[in-house]
Formats: structure tokens, sequence, C-alpha cells
């Protein structure tokens, strides 16, 4: 991987050097679907959301996948419906996600 793909010139040095130790923690995993994540499809989602908390500490990041991202933040029904079908969560990987949109105020699914 270069640089360049890890580091994101908007965030601060702790988001970019704490999302690439929480990348390696997780093994290059989704924390809820488990899913291996490649070069661009995982975002680093801040449980407590950022704009509350002004938090880019370790603790406070989780690396998933981009669509697991989307759907803990979507609140249009239809696409979180078509996401869920196409990412086919199981329950226990439901039950992570519904715990991460709770932490940013949204209703679960």
């Amino acid at each position: 991987m270069g640089t360049a793909i890890l580091l994101n010139p908007n965030r601060t040095i702790e988001y970019n050097d704490n999302r690439i130790s929480r990348f390696i923690a997780q093994y290059g995993r989704c924390a809820v679907s488990g899913i291996e994540l490649g070069f661009s499809d995982w975002h680093c989602h801040h449980k407590n959301p950022y704009h509350l908390s002004k938090d880019d500490s370790y603790s406070n990041l989780i690396v998933l996948h981009e669509g697991v991202h989307r759907l803990v933040h979507l609140k249009d029904i239809d696409k979180i419906m078509s996401l869920l079908n196409a990412l086919q969560l199981n329950n226990k990987q439901k039950e992570k996600l519904n715990e991460l949109r709770k932490q940013c105020k949204n209703d679960t699914i």
C-alpha cells in the first residue's frame, strides 16, 4: 500500500496514524461483516461522531467496509434495504451494525 492511499490530507495526524493502526489491528477486515478489505473499499468510522466529540483517538475509530459504513449513517429505508440485501448480513452482524447506528443517534434496522 502506498502512503497516498493510507493518508487523508484533510484530517489530523492523530486520525491518520490511528486509522492505519486500527486497520492493522483488525487484520484488514471489516469490524461488522468480517469481509477482507481492499485498497478502496474501506472507511474509518468515528464511533462517537467527530462533529460532536472531535475525538480522533484509536479507541473511537473502527474500520468498516464502505457499504457497512453507509448503512451506519443512512436514513432512507429503500437505500438501507437495498444495501442490506446486497451485503447479506447475519443477525450477529446486524446487531453490531445497530450498535454503531445507535451511537450515531440513528434508528436501528
